[in-house]
C-alpha cells in the first residue's frame, strides 16, 4: 500500500483580524508621556538656563549685597532718580567703619552704562575722584560713599566672592 500526500497549491489567505497591526498600549503611553515630558522641557528649559547664568545680583535689592556684604545700618535710598543711569535699587551701610553706596541693575547693558558714567562723566563732574577705586560685578556696583579707596574695593570684592574693582580714570588731556 502506499500512502499518498496531498499538497495543496492554493495560497492560504489570511483573515482581516491576523493582517491588523498589533497595538502595545503600553508603547503608546510612553510615547506619550515623552512628548508631554520633552514639550514641558522644552518650555522650561530657557527658564531654567535664565537661573543658573543670572548674575547673583541683577534685578536683586541692594539689601542683599549689604547683607552680603556684612555690612552694618543699611538705609535704602529714599529717592530712585533714574536720569543719568537705569539702576534696580540703591542705598548705603556701613562696611567696617566706611560708608558705602550700593547700586543693583535690572540688566547687565544698565551695569554697563554705568560704569561708563563713571568712566567719562564722574572725572570731569568730581574732579577729586580722578584715580579713585569701586567696585562692581554683574549686576551690582559698590563705591565708598567719600573717598572711594581701593581698600574699600578690595574688600568688598573679596567679601563677595565676584566682581573687580575699577579705577576711574583721569581726563586725556
Amino acid at each position: 500500500m502506499v500512502a499518498s500526500l496531498e499538497i495543496s497549491e492554493e495560497p492560504a489567505t489570511a483573515t482581516a483580524e491576523e493582517t491588523k497591526p498589533r497595538r502595545n498600549p503600553k508603547l503608546a503611553a510612553g510615547a506619550a508621556l515623552l512628548a508631554v515630558a520633552a514639550g514641558v522641557i522644552g518650555w522650561q528649559a530657557p527658564r531654567a538656563v535664565d537661573a543658573l547664568t543670572k548674575p547673583a545680583y541683577l534685578g536683586e535689592p541692594a539689601a542683599k549685597v549689604a547683607a552680603d556684604l556684612g555690612c552694618d545700618n543699611y538705609t535704602q535710598a529714599t529717592t530712585h532718580d533714574e536720569s543719568v543711569y537705569r539702576f534696580h535699587d540703591q542705598g548705603t551701610c556701613s562696611l567696617e567703619g566706611t560708608v558705602v553706596t550700593i547700586t543693583t541693575f535690572d540688566r547687565a547693558s544698565d551695569a554697563q552704562a554705568f560704569e561708563s558714567v563713571m568712566k567719562a562723566l564722574i572725572p570731569v563732574v568730581h574732579p577729586t575722584w580722578q584715580g579713585a577705586t569701586y567696585a562692581a560685578g554683574e549686576g551690582w556696583n559698590v563705591a565708598d560713599a567719600r573717598n572711594l579707596t581701593p581698600e574699600t574695593a578690595t574688600l568688598v570684592v573679596q567679601r563677595l566672592g565676584t566682581g573687580a574693582t575699577k579705577v576711574i580714570p583721569f581726563p586725556k588731556g
